[in-house]
C-alpha cells in the first residue's frame, strides 16, 4: 500500500508574503517600468536631437552650401558637362562628410541628375530596430532653386546627422532605464543585510547570549524564521534557567538532608552507646530500642529521598534486565498490601495474571515501595489493588482515596521516580486523579 503524503496548501496571505513571490512581483514591475521608459527615450530621440540643433552643438548649415553652390554654379553650363565633371566644379566633395546628402535635379519632371550621398545610409543606424523609421532629420531638409548658364536646377540636401547621436543616446537611455532596478538592488541589499544580522546574532547565541531578542524585521521565509529562531532562544534561554535552579535546588535539598541526617544519627548514637554501658533499667532499654527504631526510619525515609533525587535527575546505568514471573511480583504486591491491612488500611484485591515480563527486581522492589509510602502519606481507605492481562499486557492497577486538609507533594518527586523506573523496565506509568481519589496504573508487555 502506498502512503498519501500530506500536502498544505498555501494559503493567498502566505503566498503575498513570501520572498519569491515580493522579488517576483518586484521584479516584474521594476521591468515594465524598465522598458516602458526606454521605448519613451527612443521615440523622444528626435526631440533631443532639435534640442541639440537649437543649442549649436549638432545640426548642418544648409544655407551656406546653398550659397556656395549657387555661386559656382552661374559659371557652369549645365548640359555641357558630365555629371562627374559637375560634381567637382560645383565642390560637392567637399560635403560629404557622412551624413549629409547633396542632389542636383534639372528639369520640369525634376528628374534626378547627380549628387552625394552619405556613407551611413547603408548602415543599420538609418533605420534601427527601436524606430519605425529613422529618415533625416525634418528639420534640416532643404529645396532650393540653382541657376547654372544654360538652366535652372534644383538642389536639395538631406541631413542624418541625428544617426551620430544614435549609438550614445542608446547607451544613456539604457543607463537610464536601467535605474528603475535600482529597487530591486536596494531590497536584496536590506534582506542581504539582514540575513548577515541574524548570523551575527546566531553566533552570539553560540557563544551563550542568549538575553538578547533576534531582530525580527519582515513577514516573508526570514522574518518568519527569525522569529522561530526567537522562540527557541527563549525556550532554550528558560530551560537553562530552570535546570539552573534545579540545580541549585538539589545542591540545596542535599545539603539539607545531609545535615537533618546527622540529628537522628547522633541521637541514636547516643541510644546506642547507654545501651551498650548497660547502665539503665530493663524498661528504659526497651524506651531506647523503640527511639532507635523511630531514628532508623526517618534517616531510611531521608535516604529514601535522596536516592529519589538522584535517580531522577542524575544520569542513570540501566540495570541487568532478567525473566520475571508475573506471579512472583504479584506476590510481591499482596505482601505490601498485607502491610497497609497492619496499618488499618481497608484493602480490595483483584489480582490475576500469569506469564513473563522482562525486567529487574530491584527496580520492581523500588516502584512499590514508593507506590504504597505514597499511599500512606496521602491516601486513605478504601485501597483497590486490581492485576488482569490485556492484550498481551499485564495491567496493575493501584486505587486509593486522599486525605482531606493535607498538603500535597510540592515536587511529586516519588512518582516521577515511579514513572522513570517503570520506563526503564519498558513499560507505561498513567497518573487519574480528582477531588476524591487518586490511582496509579503500569503496564509491562509479556514476553510469554
Amino acid at each position: 500500500m502506498s502512503k498519501k503524503k500530506k500536502t498544505r496548501k498555501l494559503q493567498l496571505p502566505e503566498v503575498t508574503t513570501s520572498l519569491t513571490f515580493r522579488l517576483f512581483l518586484l521584479l516584474a514591475v521594476c521591468a515594465f517600468l524598465c522598458c516602458s521608459c526606454f521605448r519613451m527615450l527612443m521615440l523622444r530621440q528626435i526631440n533631443v536631437y532639435e534640442w541639440l540643433v537649437k543649442k549649436g552643438i549638432c545640426g548642418l548649415d544648409t544655407e551656406r552650401i546653398i550659397e556656395e553652390v549657387g555661386e559656382k554654379a552661374k559659371n557652369i553650363t549645365f548640359h555641357e558637362k558630365s555629371k562627374e565633371d559637375l560634381i567637382n566644379e560645383l565642390g560637392l566633395e567637399k560635403y560629404d562628410d557622412g551624413y549629409t546628402a547633396v542632389y542636383i535635379y534639372e528639369g520640369e519632371d525634376e528628374m534626378f541628375q547627380f549628387g552625394i550621398t552619405p556613407k551611413v545610409w547603408d548602415t543599420s543606424l538609418v533605420q534601427p530596430f527601436w524606430y519605425s523609421d529613422l529618415g533625416y532629420y525634418t528639420g534640416q531638409d532643404t529645396l532650393a532653386d540653382i541657376t547654372f548658364q544654360d538652366t535652372t536646377g534644383v538642389i536639395a540636401i538631406y541631413s542624418y546627422h541625428q544617426s551620430q547621436i544614435a549609438i550614445p543616446y542608446l547607451v544613456v537611455s539604457f543607463i537610464i532605464s536601467l535605474l528603475f532596478f535600482i529597487p530591486v538592488v536596494v531590497y536584496m541589499q536590506n534582506r542581504m543585510k539582514y540575513i548577515g544580522k541574524l548570523k551575527q546574532e546566531i553566533l552570539n547565541m553560540a557563544e551563550g547570549d542568549l538575553e538578547r531578542a533576534v531582530t525580527i524585521k519582515g513577514r516573508d521565509e526570514i522574518g518568519i524564521l527569525a522569529g522561530e529562531l526567537d522562540k527557541m532562544r527563549d525556550a532554550l534561554n528558560e530551560n537553562i534557567k530552570k535546570e539552573e535552579e534545579t540545580r541549585k535546588s538539589n545542591h540545596e535539598l542535599i545539603r539539607s538532608i545531609s545535615h537533618d541526617l546527622r540529628t537522628p544519627m547522633t541521637t541514636m548514637y547516643g541510644y546506642l552507646e547507654i545501651l551498650e554501658r548497660k547502665k539503665c533499667t530493663q524498661e528504659e532499654q526497651q524506651e531506647y530500642m523503640r527511639r532507635c527504631i523511630q531514628k532508623m526510619e526517618e534517616i531510611r525515609c531521608l535516604s529514601d529521598k535522596m536516592f529519589e533525587y538522584a535517580f531522577v535527575y542524575g544520569a542513570q546505568e540501566q540495570e541487568e534486565q532478567t525473566e520475571l514471573y508475573v506471579e512472583e511480583l504479584l506476590e510481591e504486591l499482596e505482601k505490601n498490601g498485607q502491610f497497609l491491612e497492619l496499618k488499618g488500611y481497608d484493602v480490595t484485591y483483584e489480582m490475576e495474571g500469569q506469564g513473563k515480563i522482562l525486567g529487574s527486581r530491584t527496580c520492581f522492589q523500588r516502584i512499590w515501595n514508593n507506590l504504597f509510602s505514597n499511599v500512606m502519606k496521602y491516601g486513605t481507605a478504601p485501597v483497590l489493588m486490581k492485576a488482569e492481562v490485556d492484550k498481551g499486557n499485564i495491567r496493575i492497577k493501584l486505587v486509593n482515596r486522599i486525605k482531606k486538609d493535607i498538603a500535597v507533594e510540592s515536587n511529586k518527586i516519588g512518582l516521577k521516580s515511579v514513572k522513570k523506573m517503570v520506563e526503564l523496565q519498558g513499560g507505561d506509568f498513567f497518573v487519574t486523579k480528582d477531588e476524591e481519589s487518586f490511582a496509579v496504573a503500569l503496564e509491562f508487555p509479556l514476553i510469554s
